[in-house]
């Protein structure tokens, strides 16, 4: 397996030790400010997202448990409009996968060898007012292209969809009440409209839920997993759902902020035969000023 996974680990564990002197970073409104900007997925401030996903896969269709990387680049773009009033926000997510899957689609066992190369490539746009704080909304549209470099990697279909977020962004931190917490939902759904006739339908659900408690004015503890739906499966198996625990945290490297992640995610429900058991997730996200402001 290509160990993509430990050179972005090995950045945000650097991070985090830089981060240890937490009060001192807290002090710093500056950055204070630019880590409150990047807890809104529909803020001005543009992030450049790197995120690796190790995830452990498990189930009677396997010989055991097998690893699945999954390394994307997903950059959230804003663009402010109406006199700044509102956000067009923008969002790619290019991925890139070292999974333990055959390269023939119709193999025997579909777990007998491993496939590398880029998947399918997302993207959505969410239309949301210009504010930082409180309850926060944004609607839009989400597509799928068919980019994969290999099937099995990708669903050959060209999908489109609605997206919205719901998001309440507290302003308090340290304490237990509503507003020392950040808690939202961002939903996207997709219907195949075109593709590989030969690939089966698709009708998906993707839903990132996240809780993070406010720990201090640049760090959150918490959890932002994916859960995905499958309509076109049966009962249970339509559904993949974890749980998890993380931290988020925020730095200055040099003049450019930074906020960096990790998570472990534990999956409460899992598709047969075969689905992801464990996930680690570890991010960094430089912050940028926006070019249109």
């Amino acid at each position: 397996m290509r160990v993509l996974f430990k050179p972005v680990l090995l950045c945000v564990m650097t991070l985090a030790v830089a981060v240890s002197p937490a009060a001192a970073a807290a002090e710093d409104a500056d950055l204070a400010k630019a880590a409150q900007k990047s807890n809104n997925p529909v803020s001005d401030a543009w992030l450049l997202i790197t995120q690796n996903d190790l995830t452990f896969i498990d189930g009677d269709a396997t010989s055991g448990t097998e690893v699945r990387e999954r390394l994307s680049f997903q950059p959230v773009l804003p663009v402010p409009i109406f006199d700044g009033e509102w956000n067009l926000v923008t969002r790619p997510v290019f991925q890139f996968y070292d999974a333990p899957l055959d390269g023939d689609l119709g193999a025997a066992d579909p777990f007998g060898d491993r496939t590398a190369g880029m998947g399918d490539t997302v993207l959505f746009s969410l239309l949301a007012p210009n504010r930082d704080d409180g309850f926060i909304w944004g609607v839009g549209p989400t597509f799928i292209f068919p980019t994969a470099t290999d099937d099995v990697l990708g669903q050959e279909k060209w999908q489109a969809g609605p997206a919205a977020l719901l998001v309440n962004l507290g302003t308090e931190h340290g304490g237990w009440g509503w507003n020392h917490f950040n808690i939202g939902v961002l939903a996207q759904h997709w219907w195949d409209f075109d593709g590989d006739d030969d690939r089966p339908d698709t009708s998906q659900t993707d839903i990132q839920y996240f809780i993070n408690w406010r720990k201090n004015e640049t760090q959150l503890i918490g959890m932002t997993p994916n859960i995905q739906i499958d309509w076109e499966k049966d009962g249970s198996d339509r559904f993949s759902i974890p749980i998890g625990l993380g931290t988020i945290g925020f730095i200055k490297v040099g003049n450019t902020p930074v906020r960096w992640g990790l998570e472990f995610q534990y999956y409460v429900m899992q598709p047969d035969p075969a689905g992801p058991l464990i996930n680690l997730k570890a991010f960094i996200a430089p912050v940028k000023a926006n070019p249109f402001k």
